[in-house]
């Protein structure tokens, strides 16, 4: 009969709910207590020490692995470490963390205000240099590409360099030059860089040529890319025609070729 069946008794849904939320607390707190960092690995320095990034991670022996930011931790390194690019950061179970670094690399100076401002090829401030004192350690600030025709406003070290209004297009160009003769291992070749006057934008190169990028207001980054590309193999072509002989290397944007006028 329907009133002598057994009546079944059913768990409110919200004590579940609090149980499972219960368990999962206590497994993070029990897992925790097992996670805690004693070894923070660092790979990818020359600037800095290993010591300098982890002192700049704001990790310290025995957090909590699980509660470790990645995010975080590039951030406050970056902040910290103007020459630091890129940050990242893995964790490996039970207790270690492994941070990776790539640091930028002073490639050009900008004389502004007093000081000068080194850069990378992307135009970041890695230092503020007063001239009369321009030191760096881990730098020659010598052998460094001077900018030309350049102008900026006072910038803070770790930002891009901020062009004046109406010079936007030149600090554009300077980047483009620059990232594509990093990528191409012609940095240590070139001495200056001018781009005054962005249709006749031109660099000194191996200490006697001067190589001018013509028409250049109409060059994409990939036609820079590939003229950079094929900037040393025509100078030794024309060192065996024009031995040691100063002059302009003119590349000719419609033509894709390049021709010599001794100074």
């Amino acid at each position: 009969m329907a009133g002598n069946k057994k009546r079944l008794h059913s768990t409110p849904i919200p004590y579940v709910a609090f149980g499972i939320i219960l368990i999962s607390l206590m497994t993070i707190l029990g897992a925790g207590a097992f996670l805690r960092t004693n070894e923070i690995r660092v790979e990818g320095v020359v600037m800095y020490s290993p010591e300098d990034i982890v002192l700049a991670s704001g990790i310290s022996a025995g957090d909590n692995l699980l509660f470790i930011s990645a995010q975080n931790v590039s951030q406050n390194i970056r902040a910290a470490l103007p020459f630091v690019n890129s940050v990242q950061v893995t964790r490996a179970l039970p207790n270690t963390v492994h941070i990776e670094v790539t640091e930028s690399v002073a490639v050009a100076a900008i004389t502004f205000a007093g000081e000068i401002y080194v850069i990378d090829s992307s135009g970041r401030v890695l230092a503020r240099l007063p001239i009369a004192t321009p030191e760096l350690e881990g730098v020659n600030i010598g052998d460094l590409i001077e900018m030309r025709g350049v102008d900026i406003e006072e910038t803070a070290v770790g930002n891009l360099v901020r062009p004046v209004f109406g010079s936007e297009t030149k600090v554009q160009y300077m980047q483009d030059i620059l990232i594509a003769l990093e990528r191409d291992n012609q940095i240590g070749y070139v001495s200056y860089l001018d781009v005054s006057n962005i249709v006749n934008v031109f660099f000194g190169y191996q200490g006697i040529y001067r190589v001018i990028l013509g028409g250049s207001t109409s060059l994409r980054p990939s036609n820079l890319r590939h003229k950079i590309g094929m900037l040393e193999d025509s100078v030794n072509q024309l060192r065996e025609q024009f031995p040691n002989i100063p002059g302009r290397i003119l590349w000719e944007h419609e033509t894709g070729r390049a021709t010599f006028a001794p100074d």
